[in-house]
């Protein structure tokens, strides 16, 4: 996650696992990485444990990480996008427990959450109108802007296909932020560049050089 002022944030993706804790994890199943397709939803947090990011695909070895280290780890350093990955069926208890996870480290002024789930961002945003929330979308932009009335979220996260002029200007005009994902490629910068947004949402770019060395 890149904002235009070149400060690198964090941007992660959360589950519940089969003992209710928030466990930080992309996929539904485990099947990517480790060729177990299980559910995230039914591992304990020990069976996750027990599995080891190795190989010659990962630079580091390392574990399935849940929230609440995440947040031991990175407070006071660098803003943290918490993506709350329920998709169609809203989840309250994920969202609950992400507040109190964040209201318990104190971190409500480092940590957004963002969500494709239009129902879970209207909840976290009643139970803490203090914790900044980020709309993702990524077709059907007009329907967006008019469920986004009812959820006042702080930010759109727009998929870069679906920004345009009028976009940018009637974000502008609702006094939204925008972060685009997923900027991958050096030629999806190019284009959007010439607009004013808030940052980028990235899984590998800009790894080995300065974002303002690959414009």
């Amino acid at each position: 996650h890149y904002p235009l002022r070149r400060q690198r944030q964090m941007c992660i993706r959360d589950r519940l696992c089969a003992d209710g804790e928030v466990v930080l994890f992309h996929d539904y199943t485990l099947s990517r990485h480790f060729k177990d397709r299980r559910k995230i939803a039914v591992c304990t947090l020990k069976e996750l444990k027990s599995l080891s990011f190795s190989g010659q695909k990962y630079k580091y070895t390392d574990q399935i990480a849940t929230l609440n280290e995440l947040l031991e780890s990175f407070k006071g350093t660098i803003p943290i996008n918490i993506d709350i990955k329920t998709y169609l069926i809203p989840n309250k208890e994920l969202c609950l427990k992400v507040i109190r996870a964040v209201e318990r480290h104190n971190m409500i002024n480092q940590v957004w959450v963002s969500s494709f789930n239009p129902v879970d961002l209207h909840f976290l945003k009643k139970a803490q109108p203090a914790l900044r929330t980020g709309y993702l979308y990524n077709s059907l932009g007009m329907i967006h802007f008019f469920i986004d009335i009812f959820l006042k979220s702080d930010a759109w996260h727009p998929h870069y296909s679906q920004v345009s002029p009028g976009f940018f200007s009637l974000a502008e005009r609702m006094g939204k932020e925008v972060y685009i994902w997923t900027v991958n490629k050096p030629a999806v910068l190019k284009k959007i560049s010439k607009h004013k947004f808030n940052g980028i949402i990235t899984d590998k770019f800009f790894r080995t050089r300065p974002l303002a060395e690959q414009k």
